[in-house]
């Protein structure tokens, strides 16, 4: 029968019946009162597992991690499989592919531990619902320097090759006596037990190296192995590297002498171990790692899988444990309860992060919370709770499972601090947004979530939008940012939807306005075109061509955000400078009170030749946003409703307006020191007039402040 396989293009899984698939995995230990104790006489319950896993389904998951623990290890090697048939069975019979983890007992006899495997590997070489096999659950140093290898497998840290290079950190004297105190394993060798504690010593060395640059925030320890600070390390990390080659061949070779076509992976979490080039035996590579709930964190894990994807590109990448719990501490005493929608936030994201950026999946950890009183933290990374209650985790998973477009499909993912968790994030797809957090704003969209966290979703249809959420929030949407065929000429109706075939209309948007919408969960909201408006929408101002209005921004941190639905809806140029603005737009707004952009300079501006120079702020950033946000709400691009003339060597108020030239003539050579207003005031007797003439020379003015002399003018008739 066919297998889980690698596509062709080493970036997914590919399912039995060979179609690409993101996988959606949850860890799985047993029921909540007897995690890691499933497989025990007096504790296996096929009924309670059949209620895991019809969990598991309900919530989107497609991929179950199994243990084999050490109860169901002892009962396969006496040829017992009756348990693992009738689990693995009942993962079939929910559409659950089984990610099986080997040795979870951490077994030191490679030769034993391949006999098991092979054992294993034999029995279901032809069971498409095993996906693969997780060779060990997280081995550290001590399962591979301190195992016992079968003959043909020699590792070199088990030789004088580390001591012959770097010298030795502890004598044999010194080794004997820290093994007969059990600080060196007791099987080991005196020659074995000498090398091992010289390699742990040298291991902790070259750990604190990597680990200096980590703190540095020169990157990750895979960046460090990649540098020319790892230098004195190479090999060191050749020997490291060679010795888990000597490891995985044991531990493959009898699974393939089985047999068995199954992928194999190994769970690492110590970057150390797995981003070694020996990993390259494995089909697929796996990684696990917990953060602290912070985009600091968050970001961590991410650079970890970016420096894994380097080293390995032509290997799909599994986030194999991953999650946040809803207790604080191991303390019982220091322990405090997390949110469950902080938690769920996180770990939507993560999902969010690995398909956007073209990994193979995740498998969160765990399905169900443990009891572990003496533990809190431990017992708290379930996605369901005690009793089956779902944490929000569990509905986003489903959301997202069952709106994402196969894997093949692009899609986006942003993650950045907002004002109240530290973190929000942005998910996309062609036909899908998702906004996740208390606060989220960019150039397109701003959601604000009320009463706690919340996301929201929208998706385009041949209709519109059709919006929902998961808690309540308040979004401001351009409809014209997602709908790149959003007619702006159109009102915009908001609906209420009840069926695919009942609708209420709810409020009618004038064109080209901002939708602001109040989504409550449970309720659905459709973003359509309304009918077509002929006369201009609001504001009488003037209507700059592209590239003739800048926004001026004072102080990019607290006015940049007070902006963003300005800029949205009107698309001006963008400047932090002043210095910047002098004759090169004719439309200048200054975002900034007169403490930080005097009054002098507007008028500097405005003598360079910008038709209007005017200024919005108010007494916070926050006053100035409402004042934006109501003009961005009204389409008024200005608060000035008709641009006034430059004052630049006008005559005074009192004087007499002077008579137009007698000879009115078609074309004017411009002279030095000439301005737009100077030559109206000579052509028409009227300096006001001096608009006539840039209109009717754009060909030639993109500003009215880059006059040169010598250009010829076309000069239009007064009217």
């Amino acid at each position: 029968m066919a297998l889980v396989k690698v596509s062709a293009d080493k970036r997914y899984l590919l399912n039995p019946k060979g179609q690409p698939f993101f996988a959606w995995g949850v860890n799985y230990a047993g029921y909540f009162d007897r995690a890691w104790k499933m497989w025990e006489a007096n504790l296996f319950d096929p009924a309670l597992i059949v209620r895991d896993f019809r969990k598991a389904q309900n919530s989107g998951f497609n991929m179950v991690r199994l243990f084999v623990h050490t109860a169901l290890a002892e009962e396969l090697r006496r040829d017992n499989f009756a348990k693992l048939d009738q689990v693995l069975s009942l993962a079939q019979d929910h559409q659950l592919l089984v990610l099986l983890t080997l040795n979870d007992a951490h077994w030191l006899d490679l030769g034993r531990v391949g006999q098991l495997d092979a054992k294993i590997a034999a029995r279901y070489k032809d069971v498409p619902t095993i996906a693969a096999f997780d060779l060990e659950n997280e081995p550290v140093f001590y399962n591979l320097v301190g195992a016992i290898y079968p003959a043909q497998y020699r590792p070199p840290v088990h030789t004088s090759q580390l001591v012959d290079q770097y010298g030795v950190r502890v004598s044999r004297t010194e080794a004997a006596d820290l093994q007969r105190r059990r600080q060196i394993p007791a099987h080991l060798d005196a020659d074995k037990a000498f090398y091992y504690i010289n390699a742990l010593r040298i291991f902790l060395e070259y750990d604190a190296a990597a680990n200096a640059f980590v703190r540095k925030g020169k990157g990750t320890i895979v960046d460090f192995m990649l540098s020319g600070e790892a230098t004195p390390w190479h090999n060191f990390i050749e020997v490291l590297d060679k010795t888990v080659e000597a490891w995985l061949r044991a531990r493959i070779d009898p699974i393939r002498a089985a047999g068995s076509a199954h992928l194999l992976t190994v769970g690492w979490n110590w970057l150390q171990f797995a981003s070694l080039p020996a990993n390259r035996l494995l089909d697929f590579q796996e990684y696990h790692n917990y953060e602290t709930i912070t985009l600091s964190g968050f970001n961590t894990n991410a650079a970890h899988l970016e420096g894994l994807r380097r080293v390995f590109p032509k290997h799909p990448l599994i986030f194999g444990e991953f999650g946040w719990s809803n207790q604080s501490s191991s303390d019982p005493s220091q322990s405090q309860p997390v949110h469950p929608g902080l938690t769920g936030l996180y770990e939507a994201a993560t999902y969010a992060y690995l398909r956007a950026n073209n990994f193979a999946g995740g498998f969160k950890w765990m399905l169900n919370d443990v009891q572990a009183p003496h533990n809190p933290r431990e017992a708290s990374f379930g996605v369901f709770s005690a009793g089956d209650q779902p944490k929000p985790i569990r509905d986003l998973v489903l959301r997202f499972s069952q709106d994402w477009p196969s894997v093949e499909q692009p899609a986006s993912f942003s993650a950045k601090r907002d004002l109240e968790s530290s973190f929000a994030y942005r998910f996309d797809t062609a036909a899908h947004k998702t906004i996740g957090g208390y606060s989220y704003q960019d150039e397109a969209l701003r959601w604000q979530a009320e009463g706690g966290l919340a996301h929201c979703f929208i998706k385009l249809t041949p209709q519109g939008l059709l919006i929902d959420s998961q808690g309540s929030g308040r979004l401001s949407v351009d409809p014209w940012d997602l709908i790149p065929t959003w007619n702006r000429a159109r009102e915009t109706d908001v609906y209420r939807v009840f069926t695919d075939q009942q609708r209420t209309k709810q409020q009618t948007f004038a064109p080209g306005q901002s939708v602001e919408l109040e989504i409550r969960p449970g309720l659905q909201y459709l973003v359509a075109m309304g009918k077509e408006i002929t006369t201009p929408p609001p504001g009488d101002g003037p209507s700059p061509k592209p590239g003739e209005h800048v926004l001026l921004l004072g102080d990019f941190e607290n006015y940049l955000p007070a902006a963003l639905k300005y800029i949205r809806r009107f698309a001006p140029d963008l400047t932090f400078a002043v210095e910047e603005t002098g004759g090169r737009w004719a439309y200048v707004t200054v975002v900034a009170p007169p403490e930080r952009i005097s009054d002098a300079r507007l008028d500097d501006m405005r003598g360079a030749g910008a038709l209007l120079v005017e200024r919005v702020s108010g007494a916070t950033p926050q006053a100035t946003q409402a004042i934006l946000d109501e003009l961005a709400q009204r389409s008024q691009r200005f608060l000035t409703a008709i641009a006034p003339s430059p004052p630049q060597e006008e005559p005074p108020s009192d004087s007499p307006e002077l008579p137009p030239a007698e000879d009115a003539q078609d074309t004017y050579v411009v002279q030095p020191g000439d301005t737009l207003s100077k030559i109206a005031l000579r052509l028409y007797g009227n300096a006001a007039l001096w608009p006539l003439i840039f209109e009717a020379n754009r060909d030639k003015l993109s500003s009215p402040g880059l006059l040169r002399v010598g250009m010829e003018l076309r000069i239009p008739e007064r009217a």
